[in-house]
């Protein structure tokens, strides 16, 4: 995978950046901006309080008193890769290197594994891999304040072969016990509710302007056609993953299985509900996210995410807007996207909101 050609660059939006009293949104992107409505962004005093000022600028309490007041920012970060793979240890984003010669023996996994139904897959299994892909700090983009200090190395965070819960749904409530709250009928028709509602187009102009009613503050309403909207019923059913499925349990086991693609989305929806679970990303939105980030959010926020595909076959040569939204369906874009032998494992490009006081 190209880490540059293959990442879908127009996902970065919608973007904001004060003071400029405007939403830039190329493509008619899904996603959150630091000064939507419902941020509740408290009123901000330089070295007393954090939060958001005048005209599009913040202050962060821990500022220094040389350089007190930012600049509010928003926009998605292309942060993190996804393998989904049927083979363990295989490193599908890194050209496939296996690693199982040296850990097969001492972690024991299991490898792709898929029920039939009438001679249609019902369910299926993968092995997945939480990669840490800091390319704009790598890049040098924005690299004052907001991702200042941040690694600037490809890491592996987390695979799920060293996880025993990942193939036992009876392991997994050990961190996900709410689970047992989603079983039932009707939770599970609500997904239904969740693939449209986060399906739906959403139109902006490439420019919106945001609103002046609480001047000297910016804020801007979103389209209730988008997740990010808090008009939109997607943002609430935090336990669908909208066209895909049920996110419940989080591990490997996937109930809701159709074909190749759609599953190892929802195997890539899941492993983002739990590596957020386990603490493993901070919050990066709102006061705490422009500030600091370094707290762990524990709530996986469909809102502040998005994905695109970057293996086998890049969503970049093949939609417009290559990017999705959590939930969104796959039938626009998923056409010969999975092929035999060297088109069974998938890697994919997580796209994060990042809210910064900038400078």
């Amino acid at each position: 995978m190209n880490p540059i050609t293959d990442i879908c660059w127009s996902c970065m939006f919608p973007m904001f950046i004060g003071p400029l009293p405007f939403v830039i949104n190329i493509g008619d992107q899904k996603g959150g901006t630091i000064i939507d409505d419902d941020k509740d962004i408290p009123k901000g005093v330089p070295l007393i309080g954090s939060g958001e000022m005048p005209l599009g600028t913040c202050t962060c309490q821990s500022r220094s008193p040389i350089l007190p007041i930012g600049l509010m920012m928003s926009w998605h970060e292309p942060t993190r890769l996804v393998d989904v793979t049927r083979s363990p240890f295989c490193m599908v984003g890194l050209g496939g290197v296996d690693l199982s010669a040296g850990l097969g023996g001492i972690l024991p996994a299991p490898g792709y594994g898929d029920s039939k139904l009438d001679g249609e897959t019902s369910s299926s299994f993968y092995q997945t891999h939480w990669f840490m892909n800091p390319i704009m700090a790598i890049l040098g983009i924005m690299d004052v304040a907001c991702t200042l200090g941040l690694s600037k190395s490809l890491d592996l965070l987390f695979m799920t072969e060293v996880d025993p819960a990942w193939n036992d749904d009876s392991l997994s409530v050990i961190f996900a016990p709410e689970v047992i709250l989603f079983t039932s009928l009707p939770a599970q028709l609500a997904c239904g509710v969740d693939c449209v509602s986060s399906s739906l187009p959403n139109s902006t102009d490439e420019l919106t302007m945001v609103d002046f009613s609480e001047i000297p503050y910016y804020s801007f309403n979103q389209s209730a056609s988008n997740p990010a909207s808090s008009a939109n019923p997607s943002r609430y059913l935090f336990w669908c993953g909208g066209c895909q499925g049920s996110l419940y349990p989080l591990n490997g086991n996937n109930t809701d299985s159709a074909y190749a693609v759609q599953s190892s989305i929802l195997t890539t929806e899941k492993l983002t509900g739990l590596v957020h679970r386990m603490g493993l990303e901070n919050i990066t939105t709102g006061v705490l996210g422009m500030c600091s980030s370094i707290i762990p959010e524990l709530f996986f926020n469909k809102s502040e995410w998005k994905y695109s595909m970057g293996y086998p076959v890049p969503q970049t040569t093949r939609s417009p807007s290559c990017c999705n939204a959590i939930g969104e369906t796959d039938t626009t874009w998923n056409s010969n996207a999975s092929f035999p032998y060297t088109g069974e494992d998938f890697t994919y490009i997580m796209y994060h909101e990042r809210d910064c006081c900038f400078l």
